[in-house]
């Protein structure tokens, strides 16, 4: 007879409510065949070993009583003035693992005798600093002298990539995920935060939750640039509420949407036709373009609860394509993977480190690795 450990059933509740599911589901999966020992806490010991994997616990947690508290955070949560509510576990394990991968790629740094990053908290946060002064200091920081030139030659759909891809090459590692590492079970909640920024001098870190809509993701990669020019980490929400969020997002509308390029296309006499046009020109969404409108005076202020309205209706998409490999390398940064897997091949780190670090098994690591030098071939 194989012997049955007993763990609470508030245990069970909470692994399920982290999955996102009914603690039912969760049954029918792992214990199908005793569905109602399992949700009374009743598990032979190789279920166990598979519900804390799942929950990617440590074993002895599924013996405690009650759930473990979520740990307080680090970093200034700037999502709103009052009333925030908590921070999911969701969350708190995405910040976590960030934090783990940007200490490391420090680390790493330091011992190629990288040094402090000249434009990190360059402009420091106060009533004096003009948006559009750092959003100019950003584009001459990528070396790019006419940003339209550089958008009328690009898709709408890589128009993200190719800014990750610049600001990766000047020292700043992005990070999109729409799930909790790579649980897709675990997805991350938009109404919950819409981005974070960790700032270093070194390694500084921005992370996009890639659940977002695509224009959206793009507004919130420069959003959370700016945090790092400003020198203030948070994480965030857009609040217009909030004195650092709500310049961050100024930084953001003026890098994507340049005031005068944004009064050479608006028509008064027709918004529609405006909001359609300059959104396509800009390749960001009528939703930005609406809020940039209002802030210059041109838009009444209603017409942004209305376009969020009609924003409900589009389609989200997903951090990454059906390839995993591809998926890992957007998830995980291309310039943090590309390294970590670098390392790992010339034997300067274990393969069970650069694992970890990826959140990957060691087989799946060693198959992105052959297929990243087929594609250099």
């Amino acid at each position: 007879m194989r012997a049955e450990l007993h763990i609470s059933p508030k245990i069970i509740h909470w692994i399920a409510d982290l999955e996102h599911i009914d603690p039912q589901v969760l049954a029918d999966e792992l214990a199908p065949k005793k569905t109602d020992d399992f949700l009374n806490g009743v598990l032979t010991k190789t279920t166990a070993e598979k519900l804390a994997k799942r929950a990617n616990i440590p074993f002895g947690y599924l013996f405690l009583q009650t759930p473990p508290t979520v740990p307080a955070i680090n970093i200034p949560d700037l999502r709103q003035v009052v009333g925030a509510e908590p921070l999911s576990r969701d969350f708190i394990d995405v910040l976590q693992d960030i934090e783990y991968k940007q200490e490391w790629f420090k680390d790493y740094l330091i011992e190629q005798g990288n040094e402090e990053l000249p434009f990190v908290g360059k402009f420091p946060f106060c009533i004096n600093v003009n948006p559009n002064d750092v959003a100019k200091d950003i584009l001459d920081t990528l070396g790019i002298q006419d940003l339209m030139d550089h958008i009328r030659k690009l898709k709408r759909e890589d128009y993200f990539k190719f800014l990750a891809t610049e600001f990766e090459r000047i020292g700043i590692l992005v990070f999109k995920n729409s799930v909790v590492k790579h649980n897709n079970n675990r997805k991350l909640n938009i109404n919950e935060f819409r981005g974070f920024a960790l700032v270093d001098d070194i390694a500084p870190v921005v992370f996009i939750n890639g659940a977002d809509y695509p224009a959206a993701q793009l507004f919130t990669l420069i959003h959370e640039v700016a945090h790092i020019w400003i020198g203030k980490s948070g994480v965030s929400s857009w609040n217009q509420e909030q004195a650092v969020e709500a310049f961050c997002n100024k930084v953001a509308a003026e890098f994507l949407m340049p005031t005068i390029e944004f009064y050479r296309y608006w028509k008064e006499d027709d918004e529609e036709f405006s909001l359609e046009k300059l959104s396509s020109i800009f390749k960001v969404s009528r939703l930005a373009v609406t809020i940039k409108a209002v802030t210059l005076n041109l838009l009444d202020p209603n017409k942004i609860a209305k376009e969020r309205e009609k924003l409900k209706t589009l389609k989200k998409t997903s951090s990454g394509s059906g390839d995993f490999h591809h998926t890992v390398r957007v998830r995980q940064s291309y310039r943090f993977s590309n390294t970590v897997i670098n390392q790992v091949i010339s034997r300067h780190i274990p393969l069970r480190e650069a694992g970890k670090l990826l959140n990957i098994q060691a087989d799946t690591l060693i198959s992105i690795y052959k297929k990243q030098l087929r594609n250099v071939e």
